[in-house]
């Protein structure tokens, strides 16, 4: 590897998609597209079903209730492409068009008859409208929907049956109640689970993000005490020991110049030099793994050259969690090193283990550890990227950089 690193281009081990999309939203997409499937694949096995019943009824009934039904079912995998308002909007449109459609057949009926063992074409699916119903509606309202359309399919089959319309209609409706209401269910709990999810996951950031700025607000304290303790206290000692009036205000000044700069927060403490990038990379190194193999690599020129707190503050901890997963995950016999190059402007950090490896995109993109203390700490950084490489047996590579959004 040569004295500075480069910029790390797109990597084929990383896929360039967006990890962050919300749990709940990625199951409501998933959930809508197996409801339009099961209205293609109704419509496919019921086509000889509707064209028989259609001498049933009225003309503009068959027609506009296959449209209604079937189109706005389908359509709702289009929606899922959409987003979440589209995906509610054409839900809550089949949702409706069932019931209401259903309820438009005692209109439209003509009087005729079908033999007691056959079923009119939609009784088939109501609890599937009802599974629409979840997609748009808070799952009260949707257990409101299914009874509604159990009900009044089951009572349009068992008026239209050469039978007595109470004949079988009590076990008909048990059975039809039952079996929609397991897959409803299921329907609400998951749906519900994505959700709880993102409340779980946001409170945990949050909770994360204040312990940061707890520990940040520390920070800044500790060095306000040190600065009192050097600077101001030092200098009232001095005069209380009636020390030379040239030297005493030359440090009286220098404290209040140092004080200024602390409020403002351009002190000039702050700022860090390539050496002091580097021993910090390696203390956090070391801190996690002592038998880490440390090597740090300063680009010639770059002696001088002053670099802000914050990015050799989050590269640090970033740093620290990818060894202290390597250590957890890579396996006893593991060897790990670490490469770190600082150059004017940017820093490149390389954690390489030997270890088990794993697949980074089968990782839950909620674990905290990869995506939060790694990725998205360095995501948060302006100028930050993290990569990580691995593969089962082969080991694991995760690449840190920072550059500078103004070089």
């Amino acid at each position: 590897m040569s004295a500075v690193a480069d910029e790390p281009a797109g990597d084929a081990g990383e896929k360039s998609h967006d990890r962050s999309t919300a749990a709940a939203d990625r199951l409501l997409r998933m959930f809508t597209r197996f409801v339009a499937i099961g209205y293609l694949c109704y419509f496919a096995l019921l086509v000889p079903q509707i064209l028989e019943a259609s001498a049933l009824v009225a003309w503009w009934w068959t027609p506009t209730a296959t449209v209604l039904m079937f189109g706005s079912g389908i359509a709702l995998g289009f929606a899922s492409f959409r987003g979440a308002v589209w995906m509610q909007r054409t839900a809550t449109v089949n949702a409706l068009a069932y019931v209401v459609m259903v309820a438009l057949w005692f209109v439209a009926w003509n009087g005729t008859q079908i033999p007691q063992d056959h079923s009119l074409w939609f009784t088939a699916f109501p609890g599937l409208a009802s599974l629409a119903a979840a997609v748009a509606w808070r799952p009260r309202r949707a257990f409101v929907h299914m009874i509604l359309a159990v009900l009044l399919a089951q009572c349009t089959n068992h008026l239209v049956r050469d039978a007595p319309f109470g004949y079988f209609l009590a076990p008909d409706l048990a059975f039809a109640f039952v079996f929609c209401t397991v897959f409803l269910a299921a329907a609400v709990v998951g749906l519900g689970t994505g959700r709880t999810l993102d409340e779980t996951i946001a409170a945990t950031q949050a909770t994360a993000a204040a312990a940061a700025a707890a520990e940040a607000r520390n920070a800044e304290r500790a060095r306000f005490d040190a600065l009192v303790h050097d600077r101001v206290m030092s200098t009232l000692l001095a005069a209380s020991r009636n020390a030379p009036r040239e030297s005493l205000v030359e440090q009286a000044e220098r404290a209040v110049t140092e004080l200024d700069e602390l409020r403002r927060g351009t002190d000039r403490e702050s700022a860090l030099d390539a050496a002091a990038v580097v021993a910090r990379l390696r203390s956090a190194a070391t801190e996690a793994d002592e038998d880490v193999v440390f090597t740090g690599r300063v680009a010639p020129g770059s002696g001088a050259v002053s670099f802000p707190p914050e990015p050799a503050r989050a590269t640090a901890a970033a740093l620290a969690e990818a060894v202290r997963n390597s250590v957890r995950h890579a396996g006893k016999d593991a060897s790990r090193k670490v490469e770190v190059d600082v150059a004017p402007r940017w820093i490149s950090v390389q954690v390489v283990d030997d270890g088990r490896g794993f697949e980074p995109e089968a990782v839950d993109p909620h674990r905290l550890g990869l995506e939060v203390s790694i990725r998205g700490r360095m995501r948060r950084l302006s100028g930050g990227r993290a990569v990580v490489q691995s593969a089962p047996g082969a080991g694991t590579r995760v690449l840190l950089y920072w550059r500078d959004p103004a070089a």
